[in-house]
């Protein structure tokens, strides 16, 4: 390999791929030999990819064979990131949809990405005359009724430790401030003055932990702090996704008043 980037960088990426692909569900464990086998390399050098693979945990000798190996911790963790990502995409939808039809409001959900909640899901089945919406893909701040959830109710010590140390220190103490309060019942209420909205946010649960938020997006006329009715509704959509996504467990035990 070559350092900076180059093309020797990009095609180790290339072959760490290939050899990724080797693995499946029906062939979950893979020899140096049937690697070279598939992907034409000679064994010596396919030796020491899968050598310097083990030690980053990216693969494991297989048990039992010491000729073979298997998907190691770090693909394990991945695969259940990317998993659990996929259910939430799959479950989310009908829930939105109905919970922006009951409200009349935009509905958005967010996941966690490389550096904040990232807005993955839209609905806008409501039809409110003054709809206000977010863009697919777009990266929420530390400012956000999002961020607060994900911060306060993480399971991951590390990952809130991380984020918190990446961000200005009084963004970093403003946020800080405000955790204490959404671990009541994963609930979080931003205005946000410039369009005259309001983001009212829940936090949503699988078996494991935080797996979303979903949330209101309205102006202060059409989702108003007393809204009483709307904040219920948008807690009952969170759990239901909850429920679904077998989290009810998670949810209570992370909430200092479930209800």
């Amino acid at each position: 390999m070559t350092s900076g980037g180059g093309t020797g960088d990009i095609q180790a990426v290339h072959r760490l791929a290939e050899i990724l692909r080797l693995f499946t569900l029906n062939k979950p464990q893979v020899t140096v030999a049937e690697a070279a086998a598939s992907i034409g390399l000679n064994r010596t050098t396919l030796h020491r990819y899968f050598s310097s693979m083990v030690l980053d945990e990216i693969l494991e000798r297989a048990p039992g064979d010491a000729t073979a190996y298997m998907p190691g911790r770090l693909l394990l963790q991945l695969g259940a990131v990317a998993q659990g990502q996929r259910r939430v995409l799959d479950v989310a939808p009908r829930h939105m949809d109905a919970l922006s039809v009951e409200t009349g409001l935009s509905v958005v959900l967010s996941l966690w990405g490389a550096s904040g909640p990232v807005v993955s899901l839209v609905s806008e089945a409501g039809t409110h005359p003054i709809l206000i919406t977010v863009r697919i893909g777009s990266t929420l701040g530390p400012d956000s009724a999002q961020t607060r959830l994900f911060m306060a109710l993480f399971r991951d010590e590390e990952r809130v430790k991380r984020y918190l140390g990446g961000i200005p220190a009084e963004a970093r103490a403003k946020l800080e401030g405000q955790l204490e309060a959404c671990r009541a019942r994963g609930l979080s209420r931003i205005a946000v003055p410039a369009i005259d909205g309001v983001v009212l946010a829940a936090a949503v649960f699988d078996e494991h932990d935080v797996a979303a938020t979903v949330a209101l997006v309205g102006t202060t006329s059409s989702l108003p702090e007393q809204a009483v009715d709307t904040e219920e509704a948008l807690l009952r959509a969170a759990r239901a996704i909850t429920e679904e996504l077998g989290g009810g467990d998670t949810r209570r035990a992370a909430l200092t008043e479930p209800d």
